[in-house]
This record gives structure tokens, sequence and C-alpha cells, in this order.
């Protein structure tokens, strides 16, 4: 795939979810990879560090193009599930979570030992860009969408081979669970907004995050038209009953004023499309 049809494949996702912000194209950076070189890298050019969930805001809402690297990171959580640092004690035996967020240590390191993480050393950053005008290909595609937008996707998903998409939930660490897995599997993948992500980096009340692997994407656009085609597709729309139930006031306040409330004769039933 070469990067202009990446960009117009994904500004057609984009355009057809009616996504509040742009879907982010999020590239790993192997040891011997040059950063890209319309990168913002936020120590170097802005001379101070960011939580990486902040940087997945700015990429989607200013279109911008960010490298974090090791030290570029405010949050350490990403950098231990990227695999920017050796896997720490404090996540093996609880202390990093208990007591502020964990009832004991035991639960603690469970959740610790279990957080989604890359191979320590196979990477040094981590790039973002707006898909739609992105210069690289990247691994996966993060999107914050609503709960229709991901029934939607979870459906073209369905179409495209009939499997469910089966992930690991939390509520903590959403760049990391939104992430890793996806890159680590190959698989679409769905994750939580943490209290990080919405509090310092916009993330809504109404929203999730979706994960979508680059080598589905051609798949997805598929799904798209042929689901339009079928009347499968968006917008969905809504059947409204007619003639409902009015309070015994409010029908005779709406006859007082001349309006005619008896009910309509029955009438055939049509199947409307969606």
């Amino acid at each position: 795939m070469q990067v202009s049809e990446f960009n117009n494949l994904a500004l057609e996702l984009e355009n057809w979810l009616r996504i509040r912000f742009h879907p982010v194209a999020v590239k790993m950076l192997k040891k011997d990879e040059k950063i890209p070189k319309d990168s913002i890298v936020p120590t170097r050019d802005w001379k101070h560090k960011y939580a990486l969930c902040q940087a997945i805001a700015r990429s989607q809402r200013n279109e911008e193009t960010i490298t974090m690297l090791k030290n570029d990171n405010w949050c350490f959580e990403p950098v231990i599930g990227l695999g920017l640092v050796p896997f720490p004690q404090s996540f093996e035996n609880g202390t990093h979570r208990y007591p502020d967020s964990v009832r004991n240590l035991k639960a603690a390191a469970e959740w610790g030992r279990n957080m989604p993480r890359l191979p320590f050393g196979k990477y040094k950053g981590i790039t973002l860009a707006p898909t739609n005008s992105c210069k690289f290909i990247p691994e996966i595609i993060v999107m914050h969408v609503n709960g229709l937008m991901a029934t939607m996707l979870t459906i073209i998903k369905n179409w495209i081979d009939g499997k469910d998409i089966n992930c690991q939930i939390s509520g903590h660490a959403a760049c990391v669970y939104a992430i890793v897995p996806s890159i680590l599997k190959g698989e679409c993948n769905v994750a939580f907004p943490c209290k990080g992500d919405r509090r310092l980096a916009f993330a809504q009340d109404d929203e999730i995050i979706f994960t979508l692997p680059t080598h589905l994407l051609r798949d997805f656009i598929e799904g798209i038209r042929n689901l339009q085609k079928k009347e499968w597709g968006l917008p969905i729309l809504v059947e409204m009953k007619e003639e409902y139930d009015l309070k015994l006031k409010y029908k005779k306040e709406g006859e007082n004023l001349g309006l005619d409330l008896s009910i309509s004769p029955p009438r055939i039933q049509k199947y409307e499309k969606y």
C-alpha cells in the first residue's frame, strides 16, 4: 500500500463515521529507524514533555505529527507498555497501584503483571500523525469514537471474517491498552479512556477507543461500501411511533385549540429500510 492510498482510504473511513476528530496513525520506531523529518519531538522542539494521551489528542485535533522518545514522556505507564524501559519491580510486586487504587498488594501485582507491553529494547519511540495527512504507513489506526461508531466498526469486522473482537479491558493506561495489544496480535481492539485521558487529554464521556490494524483497512473500506449498498450503513434511520398516547389533560388542551386528536384509521404497514 502506498502512503497516498492509505491517506485516501483513511479519509473515506473518517468521513463515513462522521467522527469528531481525525483518526491517528501510529507507528513504532525501531532502534535503527530515523525520526520522520516533519515530526515534532516535544523536548527538542517544544522544550517540554507530554503524556502520550496528550500527544494523541494534539495529533487528532491539531493535525500534528509527533514523535515521543523515552524522555519526551511525562507519564511513565506508556514508557513501560511500549517497551522503552525494562519492566519495573513496582509493577511486579504491586507497589505501583497499592494502596491508591487497588484493594491489596496481591491485586495490584496482578494488574501490573498483566498490563500489555511490547518487548523491551525493540523500539526507541512512537510516531503519531492524523491519518488523512501522515507521510508513513502506520501499524495501527487509533480512533476515539462513540457507541454507534464502535457498533458499526464491529459490524464491519463481523462482515469481514465473522469473528468478534476479543480484548483486554482496563480502567487504567488507556494509551497502552489501545496500542499494545493491537500491535502484538495484529487485531482490532477496544479500550476505555482512562482518568488521565479524560482529565488531561480531552477524552469525552461518550467516547471509547477503537484500534484498527492497517492491514485490515482495505477490508474495512470494502465492508463499508458493501454494507451501505445493502442498507446496513450510516446513518441509521429510526422508526417513529405515530399518534402516541397523550396525557388526558394534554389532549383536552389540544382539542380546545381546535386540533383533531382522534386516532387515524389503520393503514398498511410498510417495511422501512435499515
